[in-house]
């Protein structure tokens, strides 16, 4: 069975930079890096080690080690004034961190070279950066506006006659005219870069252009002519880059089934699984095993399609785990980046401050300054390096309290995604299987009809789950500020109860309101509607048909106090004492429903950033109540 063409591939074909892995880079250009590292190193002049610098980053370009070079290249470009290497660098440092998912940060440093570039007037420059912009638009789906940044490019590069740079303008310019629908015109400019790359006598890019241009006319229906290109690319895989090879099986394997070829796609995805077991490359082989899972299903071969499947979660689930640890990598070199910049200012302070100190002890060593005036400067001297010394302290243990959050962030982490492998992925099986049934003619519609309060239940719980989630992990990750507004009080409860009513949650209680009408708060209202439906949804959970749920409101001199009561199973003093810490507690509700107590712990937070305070009473067999406190205005 044929997958239609995916335009993720072309993203991890065109952009995917680092499709060489650095053992193997090193092979290759080892010693000329050892080389130029070492002269860098014993460089005399700042010119000098920027040469040696921006040669080095371009030659190591494709591994991590590159990284930590490129703010010296960009520090020096800026202050000997070359705008050129300065405006390159910083477009170097971006791919960087587009590899690392960083996309924002990336398109900062791309639009910082091009205002450098375009100051300075230097078309290459700001040829490359638009490149680079238009790829990140690409990646945000925004084509019309890749486009426009693409053909602008393209002016700029045909403007000096850069061939280099039109060929990546053009290979990166496909891809957008695939998205939009223009396949023709895709296929002209790939063309193009195949032309120019074949003027240059550029190898490697050549195969890889070819191998793009097969896969565009793939996605076109169009199988005459393309396995060429593509065995060509497999066969450089082989030698040079495993990663690469793996590609080219992929869309092997995909050509050999569209063209009825079974046993020949079977043997390319079999040789597929064991590159990836010398060289994982987790995105192309989840491509070939649900191909070969759908292939063997599809035929009837219940325990090939059943081993297939299975080795697919499997590696989606690798492929997850390796998503979050670059993403938390990122945020990691995100923060000790801001730090390396202040910890660099800091040195060049302290560098000057010894300078300075040269000078002094050199000039009253020939003008025989008095002894007094000596030990006048020294003691200064002496009492600013007690103070920098301090700084450092300071800054030391600021970075081992980011650390520290960061190991927190990451526990909370793991709970969050214990959370959604137990809480969330049961009610999403269960729809799996009824689909399964379905399909399989195995459900009556009587079966059907019984089934959907229970997955109408599940799937409003994982509902509200996911919101507090979502709300909760961008205020740990990221913080969430007060957007502070005066509204109605009770027009916000009301919305809420009338919302809640329709839910899963309801079990025929009785909800009443009785906030006065005429009150008016000063509050984020985003996040008060959100305390407002935790509680309410609590309150539903530990309650039954006609129990009483009741919202109300207290006048205090300096505050109002709002309370949710109902008249439910209430909790133990221990249970009470658990509420609102640090750790997610909860129990089942009166229909069994499940939780995380997620809910009361964002609820918690969010009442602290609107000034107030949260707190619960409770008996066994007598209800609960949950009271907040909000400021008046």
């Amino acid at each position: 069975m044929l997958k239609s063409y995916p335009l993720s591939f072309f993203l991890f074909i065109l952009f995917f930079t680092p499709t060489i892995s650095f053992g193997s880079y090193f092979e290759e250009f080892g010693t000329k890096a050892d080389s130029l590292l070492y002269r860098y190193q014993n460089a005399d002049s700042d010119r000098e080690k920027l040469d040696l610098l921006s040669e080095l980053v371009k030659v190591i370009h494709y591994s991590d080690s590159a990284q930590k070079y490129y703010p010296e290249a960009i520090r020096l470009a800026n202050k000997l004034g070359d705008h050129e290497l300065e405006a390159q660098n910083l477009n170097r440092l971006g791919v960087y961190y587009r590899n690392m998912n960083l996309q924002e940060e990336a398109l900062k440093l791309y639009e910082e070279a091009l205002v450098i570039s375009q100051k300075n007037n230097n078309p290459v420059q700001i040829g490359h950066s638009l490149n680079n912009i238009g790829q990140i638009y690409f990646y945000k789906d925004l084509f019309e506006e890749s486009l426009e940044y693409y053909k602008t490019a393209e002016a700029n590069f045909l403007k000096v006659d850069n061939k280099e740079g039109l060929a990546y303008n053009y290979t990166g310019m496909s891809p957008v005219l695939g998205a939009l629908g223009k396949n023709k015109e895709a296929l002209e400019v790939i063309n193009k870069a195949i032309a120019i790359r074949q003027e240059q006598g550029n190898e490697r890019q050549l195969l890889v252009s070819k191998f793009n241009r097969s896969v565009l006319l793939m996605s076109m229906g169009e199988y005459n002519n393309v396995e060429e290109d593509i065995l060509n690319l497999y066969h450089y895989g082989i030698t040079y880059d495993k990663i690469r090879a793996i590609h080219a099986l992929e869309k092997l394997v995909e050509l050999n089934l569209a063209t009825g070829k079974i046993s020949q796609a079977v043997q390319f995805a079999e040789e597929a699984k064991a590159l990836h077991g010398q060289r994982p490359n987790s995105e192309s082989i989840i491509e070939i095993y649900e191909m070969m899972y759908e292939l063997y299903f599809d035929r009837g071969n219940t325990a090939e399609s059943k081993n297939y499947l299975a080795l697919l979660e499997e590696e989606k689930e690798i492929l997850s785990a390796e998503r979050i640890k670059n993403y938390l990598a990122g945020l990691t070199i995100k923060k000790q980046k801001d730090e390396i910049a202040a910890l660099s200012r800091e040195n060049e302070l302290m560098q000057s401050n010894q300078k300075f100190k040269m000078y002094i002890t050199f000039a009253l060593l020939m003008l025989a300054f008095s002894l007094f005036v000596a030990l006048s400067i020294y003691y200064r001297s002496y009492k600013k390096e007690i103070f920098n010394i301090r700084r450092l302290k300071e800054k030391q243990l600021k970075i081992e309290s980011q650390a520290a959050e960061l190991n927190r962030l990451n526990i909370e982490k793991d709970k969050i995604f214990s959370i959604l492998a137990h809480d969330l992925k049961a009610p999403l099986d269960s729809l799996w299987g009824m689909v399964k049934l379905i399909n399989e003619d195995n459900l009556s519609q009587e079966e059907f009809e019984s089934y959907l309060p229970i997955l109408s239940q599940n799937l409003g719980n994982n509902s509200m789950l996911l919101e507090n989630i979502l709300i909760w992990s961008r205020s740990q990750m990221r913080g969430m500020n007060s957007q502070f507004s005066t509204f109605n009080l009770y027009q916000l409860v009301e919305q809420n109860i009338s919302f809640l009513s329709g839910s899963g949650y309801y079990k025929d209680q009785i909800l009443e309101n009785y906030i006065p009408k005429s009150i008016e708060i000063e509050a984020d209202k985003t996040m008060l509607e959100i305390v407002i439906r935790n509680l309410l949804t609590n309150a539903m959970k530990f309650t039954s048909a006609h129990d009483k749920i009741t919202v109300a409101l207290e006048e205090e001199d300096r505050f109002y106090t709002v309370s949710v009561s109902d008249q439910g199973i209430g909790m133990t003093e221990a249970g009470l004492s658990k509420l609102f810490g640090h750790d997610f507690y909860t129990t089942s509700g009166t229909h069994h429903e499940k939780g995380t107590g997620l809910g009361l712990l964002l609820s918690k937070e969010l009442v602290e950033k609107n000034r107030g305070e949260i707190w619960a009473k409770s008996q066994i067999g007598s209800g609960s109540t949950f009271c907040f406190t909000l400021p008046k205005s």
